[in-house]
């Protein structure tokens, strides 16, 4: 007769997993390797080349001895400069 019952142990919590979408994205970016035709990530690089966002994201990369505040968009690349207003707008490249 057990006059206490036996303590079961507890399950170890899961991991959260990496993106596998984000990690093949960084692979092609820091290493140059290609993901496979036809897969996720080969149209999210395919789609941040052509450079649409539906909403871009800009981020200042400009210095103090910029005349115009200079940025890049974090979600698609693109270029972007502030005007006279303060408002974003993609830049033209020649």
């Amino acid at each position: 007769m057990k006059l206490w019952p036996r303590r079961r142990p507890a399950p170890a919590p899961e991991r959260p997993r990496a993106n596998p979408i984000q990690t093949a994205v960084l692979e092609h970016d820091l290493l140059g390797i290609s993901p496979e035709p036809g897969s996720p990530a080969a149209l999210t690089i395919a789609l941040r080349q052509v450079g649409t966002c539906f909403e871009h994201d800009p981020v200042d990369t400009g210095t103090m001895a910029d005349a115009r505040p200079a940025g890049q968009c974090a979600r698609c690349g693109r270029l972007m400069i502030q005007d006279d207003e303060g408002c974003w707008q993609v830049a033209l490249q020649p």
